[in-house]
């Protein structure tokens, strides 16, 4: 091999490795490794369930009540670990557009520990009754949990 062409092909080499590197990672920005994990057996054995992870909410429903379209609506879900081991979110999505959670613990919550998930409701374009969710899925049996708003879109009041 040339010596310009095994330099080609180290360089190509070299810039593909730092390009896999260059992506976006905004959505993980905790850095939640293989030890935060704990997997108590393998397929193969029992499972003691107090040494697994479980999240318990202190309400999985919120009612919004009657808002006026337009309004923006925050609301924090506490939930603690009651789980044997550390309790790791690793995505929490609403059912639409509207419904958004953009804070939620990216570290994992220790067994003990309280934490809370912030959910926005956004009715702009909104008209009426909506029942919304929010879908959290985390290292817990099951694995996914569901949270639900509810509440009465109402037009704003001409003059």
């Amino acid at each position: 091999m040339h010596r310009s062409a095994h330099a080609l092909l180290l360089f190509t080499l070299a810039l593909s490795t730092v390009g896999c590197r260059i992506t976006d990672h905004s959505e993980r920005d905790g850095v939640i490794g293989t030890d935060d994990i704990h997997f108590p057996v393998t397929g193969e054995g029992a499972v003691d369930p107090d040494k697994l992870p479980a999240i318990t909410f202190a309400e999985t429903h919120f009612d919004m009540g009657r808002i006026v379209q337009g309004t923006k609506v925050d609301h924090q879900f506490t939930f603690t670990n009651t789980g044997g081991s550390a309790l790791v979110i690793t995505d929490v999505r609403g059912s639409c557009g509207c419904t958004v959670s953009k804070e939620w613990p990216r570290e994992p919550v220790p067994p003990g520990s309280t934490a809370h998930i912030s959910v926005t409701f956004d009715s702009e374009g909104r008209n009426g009754r909506q029942d919304k969710t929010v879908t959290i899925v985390a290292n817990t049996v099951p694995p996914s949990h569901v949270l639900t708003l509810s509440g009465e879109v109402v037009a704003p009041e001409q003059p």
